[in-house]
């Protein structure tokens, strides 16, 4: 793969993976991406959470906005190769987790099957828009982190006691396009088994415990207070009771250069 062809990811997740994946890659990789704020959600009218931008009506806009022009006409225009770029789509969390499925505070008559059909629209939408290569990320194992696990002790975050083949066929049949599947949920299972293969600070490899810390779960004012040092933060598995750290952000971005080499068994 060229140096043009590695250029392909913009926003994997949020700000944070952008730059660890620059810093892994050395190429200021921006591409073309979903754009995936913290806290958004696949579907916010079935879903809905905050007052952030859903995948499905808000953020295929921004990359309207950046890169077509004469959207929706017969000079509709895409000012990207599309063999350079790769969408990589990571939703799911915010939309089965606290305050959604978890909680039983999804819309009414919406299952888990709406959800994955949200997820095919989204890549089908960026499809029409002259997208090539996609990349289905599962979700990663909830469970590990502390907001997600069997404890009932309160955190900050809740302070409170696929058919992929399908779509390959139909497009193969036209003109062209594929997606292929990330496990994510695997790939996280792998750094946490295996730690010491994935993190390098000044301290031993720590997968169940974080670097930030609020000590106190109902007020974000005390948050920092205790937190690892510079030293040490790639030490660990998490950032917080529920987000990756940087570190983790970093060997996520290797494992999906990896993939889109075609060498990754995730």
């Amino acid at each position: 793969m060229g140096r043009s062809q590695e250029r392909i990811i913009k926003k994997c997740f949020h700000q944070q993976i952008r730059l660890q994946m620059e810093e892994f890659n050395g190429l200021g990789i921006w591409g073309c991406m979903e754009i995936t704020p913290s806290g958004t959600t696949q579907w916010e009218e079935r879903t809905p959470l905050f007052d952030v931008p859903d995948v499905l009506n808000g953020q295929p806009d921004w990359f309207i906005q950046d890169h077509i022009t004469s959207n929706g006409t017969s000079h509709q225009k895409l000012h990207l190769d599309p063999d350079e770029f790769v969408v990589v789509l990571w939703v799911g969390t915010n939309d089965v987790g606290i305050n959604s499925f978890v909680t039983d505070d999804q819309k009414a008559n919406i299952s888990l099957v709406d959800l994955a059909e949200c997820q095919m629209d989204t890549l089908k939408r960026m499809r029409s828009l002259g997208a090539r290569r996609f990349i289905l990320n599962s979700l990663i194992p909830l469970q590990l982190t502390r907001l997600y696990s069997n404890r009932s002790d309160l955190v900050i975050h809740w302070p409170e006691e696929h058919d992929g083949p399908s779509l390959n066929e139909q497009w193969a049949s036209r003109s062209g396009g594929y997606v292929e599947y990330f496990d994510s949920y695997a790939f996280f299972e792998e750094v946490y088994r295996h730690p010491d293969v994935y993190f390098n600070g000044s301290v031993p490899a720590n997968v169940t415990g974080w670097c930030h810390q609020c000590p106190d779960p109902l007020d974000f004012h005390f948050c920092g207070i205790g937190d690892c040092t510079e030293a040490e933060r790639d030490s660990y598995m998490w950032w917080d009771e529920l987000h990756p750290s940087e570190q983790t952000g970093r060997n996520v971005a290797m494992e999906l250069f990896k993939k889109i080499k075609g060498v990754s068994r995730f």
